[in-house]
């Protein structure tokens, strides 16, 4: 079973990412520390490398290029920037925009471990739950929810332009209840509608009554 690391100084895009990518079948480490991931690209190197471009005053790009063994590597940043994309891919690694298409990210790690897909055996950190019928306030456009799980959510959207779609977001629901939420992935359906997947981390005032609600669907 193929090791990930995964190295994002912003807590729930790293979460939501590990989910997915567990999810999808993969054992996955995750850290938002530079200083740690070097370490644990020294001791224990993964078998492949997912780190976001900016880690407080570091650059992930310096994970990439440094190292006694180097790793393959995938540089995620909310940016599009061609000298950064540039030097990445001289280091060797792809280069993606966050919100990214999930199946292009999957594509990519099998093509980077030289792999077919995985037989999703590995149990998912949190079990997601569907949903019947639930609507939501994705900042200031409607959503309907498709599923939940303690860290995360799907929903479908049809915003008037995709690039509308924030990073980060408040989820409201009609009870209330309001949840910061960070994009970390998004697929076009048909018809200018989306599914997107975004990681939540529920504030200790909140985290009751979230928890709540996953547990009451079936």
């Amino acid at each position: 079973m193929a090791t990930i690391l995964i190295v994002d100084d912003h807590r729930v895009t790293r979460l939501g990412l590990a989910e997915m990518l567990a999810d999808a079948g993969y054992s996955v480490v995750t850290t938002g520390n530079f200083q740690e991931a070097r370490r644990i690209l020294r001791e224990d190197p993964p078998d492949l490398l997912i780190a976001d471009v900016r880690l407080g005053s570091f650059n992930g790009l310096q994970l990439v290029i440094s190292g006694h063994k180097r790793v393959p590597a995938i540089v995620i940043t909310g940016y599009a920037d061609p000298v950064l994309e540039a030097e990445a891919r001289r280091g060797g690694a792809d280069y993606l925009v966050k919100p990214f298409d999930p199946e292009r990210l999957l594509t990519i790690i099998r093509e980077k471990l030289g792999t077919t897909p995985p037989q999703y055996a590995v149990p998912r950190r949190w079990r997601r739950r569907p949903v019947a019928g639930l609507t939501a306030q994705v900042g200031d456009q409607p959503a309907k929810i498709v599923d939940v799980s303690y860290g995360g959510v799907k929903f479908e959207i049809r915003p008037g332009d995709p690039s509308e779609l924030p990073q980060s977001f408040l989820l409201r629901f009609p009870n209330s209840m309001a949840l910061q939420a960070d994009l970390v992935w998004k697929n076009n359906l048909s018809d200018n509608m989306w599914v997107c997947g975004a990681a939540v981390w529920p504030e200790e005032s909140s985290a009751r009554q979230w928890f709540g609600l996953v547990d009451t669907m079936s």
